[in-house]
This record gives structure tokens, sequence and C-alpha cells, in this order.
């Protein structure tokens, strides 16, 4: 499998992968705090699951791969999750997260402080029903995807109705969101199959992919991210994949993975017990590159792509060249 793929002017060269399962159990979505770090909801292997802790948020230093605030926990008070989903930021890097089993926002500092809460459960207007994807959208307005409800509501910070829509075709319990530069909405509409873009307004503009796992095909897709040139990224959780489409809906190419090192985190943690060295040394790992149902996905502003996968609790980094050139050899 190659570190390098070029399709037409685009190339992505893989980087280096972040964190580890110690870090991100069971992550659902990631989001891009100020440069160089990062946000990311974890729920443990399975709802209810009775190891406390596993319900939380972490905010992690991409640099030097270490973990600089743990939030939440699991239970039902305040400040804590039974389902974790979506995360958020503000304009002010305040973390709000969505509880698909509580139905409610919970709003935190960036540095782990639990701020309030807001949510009632319900299906009329500004209830809320298995919320999912949470984005803001440029006016600091908060956008839901509901998984119970299959719609999209928006409300302001502080958890007041504006609106709500379901999409053409109706939503099949949608999942991620995404908003773009030019303020267009995405929703993967996880039981369809399907990426939706809509205009800030709710109105349909067009689809992405269809039932497969060809070029273009998709499986159960769970998060969403574009680049500055326009390019759309979506994570094929079922199709362990990432595909690469175009502005006009046309898929460009997939990314499988690449991890063939261990993250600094894992590997500062597997070299200090020298049991887990030599397993690793008899093992097979050819089988740990590959993403492992990848859940999420981000872009920064120096064009890196950033997955992390809800199995293998890591971060995937790829980085789109800018005017790559193929290299010459003298044969």
């Amino acid at each position: 499998m190659a570190l390098t793929q070029t399709l037409g002017n685009r190339t992505y060269t893989y980087s280096h992968c972040l964190g580890s399962l110690f870090a991100f159990t069971g992550p659902v979505d990631l989001a891009l705090g100020n440069k160089g770090v990062v946000y990311v909801p974890s729920r443990g292997p399975d709802p209810g699951y009775p190891q406390g802790g596993l319900q939380r948020w972490t905010k992690w230093d991409l640099e030097e791969d270490v973990k600089i605030v743990d939030g939440g926990g699991q239970g039902e008070e305040d400040g804590q999750f039974l389902w974790a989903g979506g995360l958020a930021l503000d304009q002010d890097e305040n973390v709000y997260i969505t509880d698909e089993y509580l139905n409610r926002v919970s709003i935190f500092a960036t540095d782990g402080t639990f701020l309030r809460k807001w949510g009632t459960p319900g299906s009329g207007p500004g209830e809320l029903q298995g919320p999912a994807g949470i984005r803001f959208d440029g006016d600091d307005n908060l956008l839901i995807a509901e998984s119970g409800n299959n719609r999209v509501q928006k409300f302001t910070k502080d958890g007041k109705f504006i609106s709500s829509w379901s999409g053409l075709g109706d939503l099949n319990m949608p999942f991620g969101l995404h908003i773009d530069a030019k303020g267009d909405i995405f929703v993967a509409d996880w039981g369809n199959n399907r990426v939706q873009q809509y205009t800030a307004e709710g109105e349909f503009i067009r689809q992405f992919g269809t039932s497969g796992s060809g070029a273009g095909g998709l499986s159960r897709p769970t998060g969403i991210a574009t680049d500055k040139d326009g390019d759309v990224y979506i994570a094929d959780w079922g199709n362990n994949r990432v595909q690469v489409f175009n502005t006009e809906s046309e898929p460009l190419m997939s990314l499988y993975g690449d991890a063939r090192e261990l993250s600094k985190s894992s590997a500062t943690f597997v070299n200090s017990n020298p049991d887990f060295v030599k397993a690793r040394k008899r093992a097979d790992t050819s089988k740990e590159w590959t993403f492992r149902r990848p859940i999420a996905v981000a872009v920064n502003d120096d064009n890196q792509v950033l997955v992390i996968e809800s199995i293998s609790g890591r971060i995937q980094v790829y980085q789109k060249e800018e005017d790559y050139i193929d290299p010459q050899f003298n044969l």
C-alpha cells in the first residue's frame, strides 16, 4: 500500500499517527481547536460500560502527542454522559457535546470545567431525540443532527430553537455534520448511505455517494470535512476508508490508512513494557496499518487531513501536497 497517492493534481502523503486506545476509547468525533490542538469525545466500547470514566472528552496536543485535559465522565449528573455524541467549539473555544441517550447538550470550558446544559427530550420543535452531530455556523448558532427525529435543528448557543428541516427524500438516522467556509451544511445521512449538502437555510444542493463499496459507494457514512480547495472528505465507516470527492460530488480517490508505525504516545507505553515489545515482534502488525471504522475527519489550515478511528482509537494524518512533482529517475 503506497504512502503517497496521486490522482491528477491531487497528492496525499501519509505523515504519522497520534493518540492510542488509552487516550481515545470509542471516539465518535473530532474538532479542531487552536493551532496544534484537537478535541475528541469518546464513549467507550458499548453503552453502559461498567468502568466509569470512558464517557469523556479529551483535549489533545498534536505536536507532543499528549493529553492536555480530560472532561466529562460516565453518569447522568451534570457534566456526565451516558452516550456521548458530537463535539463542537464556539468562538471562545467552549466545548459543546451532545448526549444521544440523555437527549441534551453539555457545555464545558476549555479547561474541563462544566458550565451548563440544555435540552428537552421529544419530537417537537426545539426538542431532542438522539442528538448526534453538532457544529457551529458563522453566526455562532448551533446545528444538531438528530438520529432519533431524522432532522437537523438550529439553535442559539444557549439552546433557543431557531429552525429545523429534514432534507430531500428524508434523512434516516443522520449522524455527522460539517459546515464549510461558504456556510453550506453537509449531513452524513447514515441510514441512507449518502451525504447531503444544503444551503445555510436548509435548501438541498446535491448528494454525495450511493449505497455500495465501489468508487463513490458509501456504507454508513459518519463524518465529513472540506478543505480550502473545496474537496469533500467522507468517513466511509462501513467500508473502512475515507473517500475524497470534488465539489460536484464526483469521487476522486480513497484513503485506507497507512499507520506502519506506532504513535509517539503508543510507542512510549509499549516500550515501557518488555512483554509488549516481545509480543509485537512476534505479531503480524501489518493488520494495524489500515483504518478500522474511521468515524470522523477534519482538515486544518495546513491542508493536513486528520482521520480518527473508532476501533483503533487513533488519529492518522495525511498531508495534501501543493505543487507536488513526481520524482524523476534516471534509469
